[in-house]
């Protein structure tokens, strides 16, 4: 009988907290015999926790990949977010007017625009060192510049937003959940998020890893309902996908 998606994840979360307590690589062998269940499937388990980000293999063995916090770099993580920021790009059109706010994920999908005439519109400074179509226009909406995520905040970034409007925004955030919606740890961000999530015409695309799928950050920057598109990734929790698709978003999950 084939498993279930959450009978897959809980076995998942036992392996790579096997992995992280034991401190050191185990042997394929040793992860069966302790989770009681074939090689074959803790091998198939191990090649999607290395696509997540969460453990390292070799010849045989694995352990776990230690982390600090949730933006720690890591290479794996890089290419899921780049899979999804070339999905959201996807979704912009020739000649719209696209918001975008400080989230790495969403500043990604600058690079995938290819030859497409847009106007660019954030309060993300890292926006101006991208290269962009020479007939594109990018306009930074000023404001103080909040470090190190050189986010542009305050009145003067908030009086620029309600000045404008678009066709499409792309939206990373920290968390996302059913409870607290589309969410972020930085008060100032949030809202500057809202505000470009309310002066949006047309579709609001938000950009998350499975890392924030069902996860809340400290302030909201707008519910569930607001967005069309959720663009994230195949390691997304199904239950809650599954929960977010049916309150009206189309979920876009990319092959991890």
């Amino acid at each position: 009988m084939k498993s279930s998606q959450k009978t897959i994840q809980k076995r998942r979360e036992k392996l790579v907290n096997l992995l992280k307590k034991s401190r050191q690589t185990l042997l394929v062998k040793e992860i069966s015999e302790k989770l009681e269940v074939s090689e074959i499937t803790i091998r198939r388990d191990l090649t999607a926790l290395e696509k997540m980000g969460l453990v390292h293999r070799e010849h045989g063995k694995a352990s776990a990949v230690q982390k600090t916090g949730i933006e720690d770099y890591n290479e794996e993580i890089e290419e899921l977010k780049n899979a999804i920021a070339k999905k959201a790009a996807e979704l912009v059109k020739e000649g719209d007017t696209l918001f975008t706010n400080t989230g790495s994920t969403a500043l990604s999908a600058l690079k995938y625009l290819g030859n497409k005439r847009v106007t660019i519109v954030s309060n993300n400074v890292k926006v101006a060192n991208l290269d962009h179509n020479p007939n594109s226009t990018v306009i930074l909406s000023g404001g103080e510049i909040r470090f190190p995520k050189e986010a542009l905040v305050g009145d003067i970034a908030i009086d620029s937003f309600s000045k404008m409007s678009s066709d499409i925004s792309i939206i990373g955030c920290s968390g996302l959940s059913l409870e607290n919606g589309i969410t972020t740890p930085v008060l100032h961000e949030a809202k500057i998020n809202s505000l470009i999530i309310e002066r949006t015409n047309g579709l609001v695309v938000v950009v998350a890893d499975y890392r924030k799928i069902g996860f809340s950050s400290n302030f909201t920057s707008g519910s569930i309902k607001d967005i069309n598109y959720l663009i994230t990734d195949s390691f997304a929790p199904l239950e809650v996908v599954r929960e977010i698709e049916k309150q009206g978003v189309q979920v876009i999950q990319v092959e991890g």
